[in-house]
This record gives structure tokens, C-alpha cells and sequence, in this order.
């Protein structure tokens, strides 16, 4: 089944100026590979730039995912999105932190201050799985900083509350 996968690129005139074009291309992640769209991405890219006279400085592909069978079919009841875990990780080059956001986080994840409990089995889990990172038998993949530096230690953890977009009800959360 073909999903609607977006192809983005940035142009830039010689003013300095930046716009950017988005189209919807149809992939069958059943029979197209990564690579596949890649090389779409890139031939897009070059009939572009044959139409256009500004330069291209970037872009991105966005590939939608369908969840896996085995993660909840529907939200545990009394969780909102606003109430946000923010975990801060150092980087192997610099001082700036790495900020990963975990949404709703599960109340079972709290002391009994409402901290973070960083000994907690699964949070555990999800910390040392961003540093490590995920590793099959020939490949391997691990988050980053922005500037593609490696994550490798938790620096802090904190709860805050969030501001969501278009809420459809008034909430009041307290981390």
C-alpha cells in the first residue's frame, strides 16, 4: 500500500533569501527501499534545479510509519500530552545539551517528589538506548546532537509542561 511521503527542498536566491517547495510522492515501503528514495529524492532535486534559479541548500524526505501492532491501541486514561519529560544529554565535542522530549510520560516514572526516577527500569532502558543506540546484525543507528555529534551521557532530567498547538480542551497539569 502506497503512503503519502513528503519531498522537501530549501532554495536560496542570490539575496540570501530562502523559500521551499514540498510535494507528495507515493511509496510502497513493502517493495521500496531507503535508498530507493534517496535517488528519487536526488532526481527530483536535479529537475528542480534545472527549472529554477535559485540554489538548492537542502531538504528533507518525511516517510510515514504505521505503529506496531504490539504498542497500546489506545492512550492509558488521565495522561496529557502537555506534561513533558525533558531529558538533557552531553555530547562527545561540545557543552550543549541534547534535549529529548518524552510527551505524557507514565506517573510510574516519578519519585515520589515528582523528579524523574532515572533508576527506573524502563526509562533506564530508553536512556541507555539513546546513547548506545540500536544495532542489528550489519547496521546500526544512534540519535545524535544537532550537529551530528554523539550523545553520551544523561546530563539532567526534568518534568515541565508544554504548550500544544489547536487544543480542543483547557487543560490544567502540574509536574
Amino acid at each position: 500500500m502506497a503512503d503519502p511521503t513528503i519531498m522537501s527542498y530549501s532554495l536560496e536566491d542570490d539575496q540570501g533569501l530562502k523559500s521551499s517547495t514540498d510535494f507528495y510522492i507515493a511509496y510502497d515501503g513493502a517493495v521500496m527501499t531507503a535508498d530507493f528514495l534517496t535517488n528519487a529524492w536526488l532526481a527530483y532535486g536535479a529537475a528542480l534545479d534545472a527549472i529554477t534559479d535559485a540554489q538548492i541548500v537542502g531538504g528533507s524526505l518525511t516517510v510515514p510509519y504505521q505503529p506496531d501492532g504490539a504498542w497500546k491501541q489506545t492512550p492509558n486514561n488521565g495522561n496529557n500530552v502537555n506534561q513533558v519529560m525533558n531529558l538533557n544529554f552531553n555530547n562527545d565535542f561540545n557543552h550543549f545539551a541534547t534535549s529529548i522530549l518524552i510527551p505524557s510520560y507514565k506517573e510510574s516514572l516519578l519519585l515520589a517528589d515528582k523528579r524523574p526516577n532515572l533508576a527506573e527500569t524502563h526509562l533506564a532502558a530508553w536512556i541507555t538506548l539513546m546513547i548506545d543506540g540500536y544495532t542489528n546484525l550489519t547496521n546500526e543507528t544512534f540519535p545524535n546532537s544537532r550537529d551530528l555529534h554523539d550523545l553520551n551521557a544523561l546530563r539532567d532530567a526534568f518534568l515541565t509542561v508544554r504548550k500544544v498547538r489547536n487544543q480542543r480542551r483547557g487543560t490544567k497539569v502540574t509536574p
